[in-house]
């Protein structure tokens, strides 16, 4: 069997993921302003080509690992720390100099799974190595909560989407809905009514079924009275970018917006990359900054970056050594970015992992440093002022304080 035919069909069910979803938002009573938007990069995006190595040692182990796709020094953006960030984030770099974003290198989580599919599932429950739980790490945070801040008080968490995203699995008031402008039950308002009558009678019972149904019906009342977004200035044309603007529209609603879960696919970049920091990749991750550039635009054009904590991360990052077919496979740690007015930013947090042999993990992978769940935990206590922790991440010991966050 051929490499490509084989590599072929591992990737169809990921290849699925392509595109942007927005898969989740979730409301509580509007007693805060705090918001946290998580996007995920579906796919295992090649965190060393996002950070790569500037200083001379590292350097040459990189090109030698890398002798295609190596990011050549006038495509990155000097970090000062010996390590460049890709130039296709450039439309970040203003925000990055600002002190509104946070590069976390070195992060992932020990659970050595190269399934993309195992590694998102346990990611998103928030159980490293365990891909079968009731409830994901948002669910649990939300159920948690001290104050009703960021507990839901309207029963509607709205996944934008046919499923909800495991992060939120076990919340029972969540509930799927394919497009925003087209959650509604009728376009005549007289026959609206009356569904919604017969509806409400239906559902009426103290059952499983009964508050699902209930859930749903609240979902469709709080959906209706948001106003579709309309192209707001400076957003590219994608998928992505749309549904980012969805999240600062339903912001400005005032409707106590709590969470976003937005997805960004086409990250498993098997083959033809690009080459020399050129080509596909680069060009996707000009999408995901062109879209994160116009969103916190928004934003501070709303004087909401002070409340809005973005984080950027995927399921893995890639091999250090490039394949066969112009491409990177599934590897280990990765590299996540943060953006929010509160950020203390302009600043790499974590430390890069080396490129020595010897160090790297399995000999072949860049190894972590950074749990991704000591950054949301801090998140979570700084800006939301979550205090049980210990049932959002179990059996995590926290380490030092990262400090990112103003609280």
């Amino acid at each position: 069997m051929k490499r490509r035919d084989f590599l072929v069909g591992c990737s169809g069910a990921i290849a699925a993921l392509a595109g942007s979803r927005l898969t989740g938002l979730s409301f509580a009573a509007p007693t805060t302003n705090e918001c946290l938007v998580v996007v995920f990069l579906r796919g295992g995006w090649d965190a060393l080509s996002v950070l790569s190595p500037l200083e001379d040692t590292e350097r040459k182990r990189y090109l030698v690992a890398r002798p295609n796709l190596a990011v050549p020094t006038n495509l990155t953006l000097n970090l000062g720390n010996g390590w460049g960030l890709h130039k296709a984030l450039e439309p970040l770099w203003d925000v990055y100099q600002q002190g509104d974003m946070a590069v976390m290198a070195g992060t992932g989580m020990p659970y050595d799974s190269r399934s993309h599919f195992d590694a998102m599932t346990s990611m998103e429950l928030g159980l490293p190595g365990k891909t079968i739980g009731k409830s994901g790490w948002l669910a649990r945070a939300i159920a948690s909560a001290p104050t009703p801040s960021l507990r839901v008080q309207l029963s509607a968490n709205l996944a934008a989407g046919n499923s909800i995203p495991g992060s939120l699995r076990g919340d029972l008031s969540a509930v799927a809905m394919p497009k925003l402008e087209d959650f509604r039950l009728a376009d005549d308002a007289e026959y609206r009514k009356e569904l919604s009558r017969n509806l409400e009678r239906i559902y009426a019972g103290d059952t499983f079924v009964g508050r699902a149904g209930r859930n749903t019906l609240n979902a469709l009342q709080l959906a209706s009275s948001i106003t579709p977004p309309k192209k707001a200035d400076g957003y590219p044309d994608s998928g992505f970018a749309n549904n980012l603007a969805t999240v600062v529209t339903v912001l400005k609603a005032g409707l106590g917006l709590r969470s976003a879960a937005v997805d960004l696919g086409g990250w498993d970049t098997h083959e033809y990359q690009g080459e020399k920091g050129t080509g596909y990749f680069a060009d996707h991750l000009e999408e995901l900054a062109l879209g994160l550039k116009a969103f916190y635009a928004d934003l501070e054009r709303s004087n909401l970056q002070n409340n809005v904590t973005t984080i950027i991360l995927s399921e893995f990052g890639r091999r250090v050594q490039e394949n066969a077919s112009q491409g990177t496979d599934h590897g280990h740690g990765s590299a996540m970015l943060v953006l929010g007015g509160s950020v203390n930013g302009k600043k790499v947090y974590g430390q890069a992992p080396s490129l020595h042999p010897d160090v790297l993990y399995d000999r072949a992978d860049l190894g972590f440093n950074l749990d991704y769940r000591e950054i949301i935990a801090e998140i979570l206590e700084t800006r939301f002022k979550h205090q049980r922790l210990g049932e959002v991440f179990p059996d995590f010991t926290r380490g030092a304080k990262l400090n990112l966050l103003q609280a």
